[in-house]
């Protein structure tokens, strides 16, 4: 192959450098003992002749002349242990900028998207101000470059990089790593690879040099505000509403967290005073945490749709493809679609059935599991008090009773986690999106009650029915102080442990891989340190909005029972944001990049919650404490429900009218919006002499460009 000889000859006299603008892809290939110890006598950096290959060679050497010949850079290195050989794959900017136009073509509906540049009334320009639009190769000045200094940034040279190594189009010839005919259906030719064997698998690499930046600027600098518009360019909208959320959720909570402060201190002053943690401003910050609750979801979704005119998602709609799992399940079924005429897919429905009635019993005994485990820790806490109490220890026993829940909590959250994968897959859904969808239904189903039924036994249970045959209801039947014992200690332990791991575990692992790896090795040659760490599944990065979102339930629901969760929430949350950015900065693989209009179904739950934190705080004021007699003092039973739902209904009330006045989206977000596809078209109208006989692709081309 002369091609590739050109290529291997021109990285050989290069020697090891290599330009830092290129992102590259990185696929691991296995090294049999043979060439290992044919390396160990030869040495690492001699070539191997075609007679002496061993078998891992053979598989590997046409795959690496197959990308050269595609003219692709390729630069290969051992691992340390010198058991794993890194195929390092990038692009030319010239390579990139011909597949870029493709990829901006109809066919693709615009996969790959640049600002226009943007200048402002001095001719200066302004950073993130232009309008997306598709690449068009004669007008490459009119774009902005990326915050890393070049044309595309690596988020997009690596999807141009995975667009050509699939050979997604055949006008951007592409290695055909991978035959159609030898593709299995669903399979991209990487994923066919890694399924033969012949790969062990793929992964895109970090950008040191923004990676170094992003950790200066979001990881360590606690100050300042997070560099949304960066991380969108460096990981995909999907992460970067994540982090948009999670900032916005750690800036409200400021409100309650100070007002919470304020109340605690208050109430401990009336436990000083009267012996009592009730005092006036208990159902006034109820209802003031229910109003919080309304505000924050209203305003998060103002923001959300700020953004979608900010990065132009608010019109988007992924035609999604079928999950590979959903086209190799043996219950999926194919129809012909007159109308379109092509196969479509769709799953056995009697399958589907029989699949749903499954994962319905499966979370129901779950449920019930979780409901008995919380009565029967219950109850031993109250046999414990009984014990404890003539002791003085009475606040040891609460202590015990809670921390069990909490660790209950955890292992049952844990467990869960393994069925529910497992459930949803069984369900054979078509879509990523119809996927997700499921698994959040489900885990939302559990997660609310396995969350929050210790508290709500304690404050509506506990009193009214007997347990195991135990009359257990609360001293003088309030049940406040047991409460504010109960939802503490589950949040602080929950917390505390998460927090701990988070931080702990990559720390733990990464130690633990390089012990591994320095006790078999035999060579020291390689990646650099963090180019080979664990990857980040979906599930993981799901989880951390699962986790916000019980958080936010933690918070609203019994507001006045504890009011430092806030403020401990918030306190966890400032050190969230940088932890979870280091781990996916320096603690896991680059993940693929992911586009997203907002946050799905998660959004909906937020509402759900904060409707029921509506319930339970009126709930509470009405029924579990005794706040409302500082304001009504001769108020009899019956008066005292009508009071409660008077309340709950004119809150109800508020925020259904709240959320009809903001319903649209920011005048401001719209009209920059507006702004900048007036500018976009007047460019384009400008330029249209010079597209006029711009084709979907340049030509193919094989020359070796000055690098």
């Amino acid at each position: 192959m002369p091609r590739a000889a050109g290529r291997r000859a021109k990285d050989a006299k290069a020697g090891r450098h290599f330009p830092d603008e290129l992102s590259s892809v990185c696929l691991v290939f296995a090294k049999d003992e043979a060439e290992q110890e044919k390396d160990a006598t030869r040495g690492l950096d001699e070539p191997a002749q075609r007679k002496d290959r061993s078998h891992s060679q053979q598989i590997r050497q046409p795959l690496v002349d197959k990308l050269r010949a595609a003219d692709l850079i390729v630069r290969e290195t051992c691992s340390r242990d010198n058991d794993e050989v890194f195929v390092l794959v990038s692009a030319s900017e010239k390579r990139q900028r011909q597949v870029a136009q493709i990829m901006g073509n109809r066919k693709w509906k615009g996969l790959l998207k640049l600002r226009y540049r943007q200048m402002d009334d001095q001719a200066k320009p302004e950073k993130n101000e232009g309008a997306f639009t598709v690449f068009r190769q004669k007008i490459a000045p009119l774009y902005e470059r990326s915050s890393e200094g070049t044309l595309f940034s690596s988020l997009q040279q690596q999807q141009i990089l995975e667009f050509i190594l699939n050979d997604q189009d055949e006008s951007v010839m592409g290695p055909q790593l991978v035959q159609k005919d030898n593709l299995e259906e669903g399979n991209t030719p990487l994923d066919q690879l890694v399924r033969d064997g012949a790969l062990v698998k793929f992964f895109r690499l970090h950008h040191p040099k923004k990676r170094e930046e992003l950790t200066k600027r979001w990881v360590y600098a606690w100050y300042n505000k997070q560099p949304i518009e960066d991380i969108r360019e460096y990981y995909g909208e999907k992460i970067a509403l994540y982090f948009v959320f999670l900032g916005y959720y750690t800036t409200m909570l400021w409100t309650p967290a100070l007002s919470g402060g304020v109340l605690f201190l208050s109430q401990l002053w009336s436990h000083h005073t009267t012996g009592s943690m009730d005092n006036p401003w208990v159902p006034l910050y109820c209802c003031f945490t229910a109003v919080w609750g309304i505000v924050f979801i209203t305003g998060w979704r103002r923001l959300e749709r700020a953004y979608q005119y900010e990065w132009g998602t608010h019109n988007f709609e992924e035609e999604e493809e079928d999950r590979r799992e959903f086209i190799q399940n043996k219950h999926t079924r194919q129809m012909h679609c007159e109308y379109r005429d092509e196969v479509e897919r769709y799953p056995d429905p009697n399958w589907r059935n029989l699949a749903l009635a499954t994962s319905a019993t499966v979370v129901s005994l779950f449920i019930c599991t979780v409901v008995s485990v919380v009565s029967a820790i219950a109850y031993m806490k109250f046999q414990l008090l009984k014990i404890l109490e003539p002791q003085g220890l009475a606040v040891l026993g609460k202590c015990i009773g809670g921390g069990s829940q909490a660790i209950s909590i955890m292992i049952f959250n844990r467990i869960y986690q393994v069925v529910l994968k497992k459930l949803t897959a069984f369900e054979n859904w078509r879509t990523e999106t119809e996927y997700e969808d499921a698994t959040i239904a489900k885990d939302f189903c559990f997660k609310f009650v396995n969350a929050y039924f210790a508290c709500f036994f304690v404050a509506f249970v506990q009193n009214n029915i007997k347990i195991f045959g135990e009359d257990m209801h609360c001293p003088e039947w309030h049940c406040m102080p047991e409460l504010t014992m109960t939802l503490a200690s589950v949040f602080v332990v929950q917390m505390t442990v998460a927090q701990t791991l988070e931080v702990g575990l990559p720390i733990i692992r990464s130690r633990y891989r390089g012990y591994q790896e320095e006790t078999e090795m035999r060579k020291k040659q390689g990646l650099q340190k963090g180019d080979l760490v664990p990857e980040m599944s979906e599930e993981e990065r799901q989880s951390k909005l699962s986790e916000m979102v019980v958080q936010f339930g933690y918070v609203t629901l019994f507001a006045a029972a504890f009011p430092l969760t806030a403020s401990l929430a918030l306190g966890n949350n400032l050190i969230e944001i940088r932890t979870d950015a280091f781990k996916l900065l320096q603690a896991t693989q680059r993940p693929p990049a992911k586009k997203a209009a907002n946050i799905g179904t998660w959004g909906i739950i937020l509402d759900i919650i904060t409707t029921a934190a509506i319930l339970t705080n009126c709930a509470l004021v009405g029924f579990t404490s005794h706040g409302l007699f500082f304001y009504l003092p001769d108020l009899d039973p019956v008066n005292r429900v009508w009071v409660t739902v008077l309340v709950e209904h004119i809150l109800l009330l508020f925020k259904v009218i709240l959320e009809a006045l903001l319903n649209e989206p920011p005048k401001e977000a719209v009209e920059a919006y507006e702004r900048r596809e007036f500018l976009k078209d007047k460019i384009l109208q400008e330029c249209e002499y010079m597209l006029q006989d711009d084709g979907d692709a340049e030509g193919f081309y094989t020359d070796d460009e000055d690098e």
